[in-house]
């Protein structure tokens, strides 16, 4: 019992600060928003982005390397084990910010993008959604989600001791959660960088998938949903429009 409260009481500041930085970068994200935004802008808001939607699905990877680093690694001191893995998951995702920022940029200088920061055209948003459908049902995306799914089991295999091993084991993890959630968070390019709701919904099946009972099983039926999307989009062009932050809130307050 003594350990168990020696361990909350030394995660509580991490807990407490990344919840504080998710908070802030949800509402970095609305700030820095505009239909002109320059590249610093773009990339400033695809890194509060990531760090808003990513950290909280971090949690019990942390909370789990937090209770087994005492007992496995005795030469480093726990609280800065913790901090060296919480700064390799971040950097990870960090450097996935920037490349999607740059990839968007590129993107709109092609009008493929338009002044919305959503994809420009039916037949563009549905190809995209059809290969994150896809990409869901895929052996890579099931590897990296049991990865996820498993804390223990990914720390056992992969522990390293040192800070510069509990750095490196956060890089790792890092990877193998952007492998499980790339695609999913491109599609911020459907509903727009600035659609609450949109992201919010992706946020929370990004955490379901992780943690939820069967949330491999989820990640499946998610794939089955976006290529159903997609096709609709094809044949129905403007659907992606029902993604828009408008349409999401009259859905949400229940008016058409």
């Amino acid at each position: 019992m003594h350990a168990r409260v020696d361990n909350a009481a030394r995660l509580a500041p991490f807990i407490a600060g990344l919840v504080a930085l998710s908070i802030f970068a949800w509402a970095a994200m609305f700030s820095l928003h505009q239909a002109d935004a320059s590249r610093s802008d773009v990339i400033l808001i695809w890194v509060a982005m990531t760090v808003g939607m990513m950290t909280p699905s971090a949690l019990p990877m942390i909370a789990t390397y937090d209770r087994i680093i005492e007992s496995f690694d005795p030469s480093v001191r726990p609280g800065g084990a913790v901090g060296a893995f919480i700064a390799g998951y971040l950097l990870v995702w960090l450097v996935f910010a920037v490349i999607a920022a740059e990839t968007q940029i590129v993107l709109r200088d092609h009008a493929l993008i338009g002044a919305h920061m959503v994809l420009d055209g039916s037949r563009i948003s549905g190809v995209f959604l059809v290969v994150a459908g896809l990409y869901q049902l895929t052996p890579m995306k099931h590897v990296c989600i049991s990865k996820c799914r498993s804390p223990l089991g990914f720390l056992l295999a992969n522990f390293t001791p040192g800070y510069r091993g509990a750095f490196l084991l956060g890089v790792r993890h890092g990877a193998f959660c952007v492998g499980c959630c790339w695609l999913l968070m491109l599609l911020v390019w459907i509903g727009g960088m600035s659609n609450l709701i949109w992201m919010a919904a992706i946020s929370l099946i990004v955490i379901a998938e992780k943690v939820a009972p069967h949330g491999d099983m989820l990640a499946k039926g998610t794939g089955v949903v976006l290529i159903a999307f997609g096709v609709m989009c094809f044949a129905v062009p403007g659907s992606e429009a029902w993604l828009s932050d408008e349409a999401l809130a009259s859905i949400c307050r229940g008016t058409t």
